[in-house]
């Protein structure tokens, strides 16, 4: 997590020159900053990447003594995490939101803007997860999963009735019957919010929000999701992983698909009306109506 700060050492491996500073993400794109300039997002994604280098290390000592301890045999260890980072990708993105200003310093200096538009791409939503539990065949399994797993593998491993309204599923028989794939598909996304809710944040501040974007992704697509019309974007993950062609207009079938799969998700979890009712249409055509209270809040932005 931000700020990038690991000693020297570690982010010398990815730019022997490094300099000390440490760059602050600006949650934009980084060319709309003044004195912004590449080299100065390539020199935060070195320290990034160092202090990535830095918690694997440490991680591997804490690993280490747990297995001096003896205690290995009956312990299960997840190793994930909650998102990524962009670094210029997409067009010149920063951060792993946008705001309403951009600026130098971390976001949490400015308590008075607000959250924008935010694609969820490849690079922010796919997760590393890395799970060990005792008497575990050593392997890698391939198949989509969502954090919202983790709680049901963990009680399931221990024999511990899931609970009917837990949304996940454990991925204990994905863990030990090698065929099973994992998800159909899974739904990424922030808080669930319509234009104008005011969300806190983890810096105890309360923002207005513009936009809440979702995506939808499976083995072979993803749809990025937005109430706006003609904002939807679909990329074919096989043929692009970078995701740098939308090829909505070319699959509006698929698209219209994946979109359905978000409705009848959001209906079998008893969405609340007001947050559902703006997300059953797919509007591709950039004049579609925008339902209220979409419409004023975001052609005020």
């Amino acid at each position: 997590h931000e700020p990038w700060d690991a000693p020297f050492y570690y982010t010398n491996l990815y730019m022997k020159d490094y300099d000390g500073e440490i760059v602050d993400p600006t949650y934009s794109y980084w060319q709309d900053v003044e004195n912004l300039t590449e080299e100065t997002v390539r020199k935060a994604y070195a320290c990034y990447c160092g202090e990535l280098t830095m918690v694997d290390t440490w991680v591997g000592y804490l690993l280490r003594r747990v297995q001096n301890m003896g205690l290995m045999d009956n312990t299960a260890i997840i190793f994930t995490t909650d998102h990524g980072f962009y670094f210029g990708e997409h067009g010149g993105l920063f951060g792993k939101m946008t705001l309403s200003h951009p600026q130098k310093k971390p976001y949490w200096f400015r308590p008075d803007h607000t959250w924008i538009r935010s694609p969820l791409w490849e690079e922010t939503i796919s997760c590393p997860l890395i799970i060990n539990m005792p008497n575990l065949e050593p392997g890698v399994q391939k198949g989509l999963t969502s954090a919202i797993d983790l709680m049901p593998t963990v009680l399931d491993w221990m024999n511990i009735e899931i609970p009917p309204i837990v949304e996940g599923q454990s991925l204990v028989p994905m863990i030990k019957e090698k065929k099973l794939k994992g998800r159909e598909f899974v739904i990424s996304t922030q808080p669930i919010t319509n234009a104008g809710a005011i969300v806190r944040n983890v810096d105890g501040q309360q923002r207005e929000t513009i936009g809440s974007d979702t995506t939808i992704t499976t083995n072979e697509w993803s749809l990025l999701y937005s109430i706006e019309p003609g904002q939807s974007w679909l990329y074919h993950l096989i043929s692009d992983p970078k995701q740098q062609r939308n090829v909505i207009d070319e699959h509006a079938s698929v698209a219209q698909d994946l979109h359905q799969k978000f409705v009848g998700y959001m209906k079998e979890n008893n969405l609340n009306p007001d947050l559902l009712e703006p997300r059953l249409e797919l509007r591709l055509d950039s004049n579609a109506k925008l339902p209220e209270p979409w419409k004023d809040r975001l052609e005020g932005h």
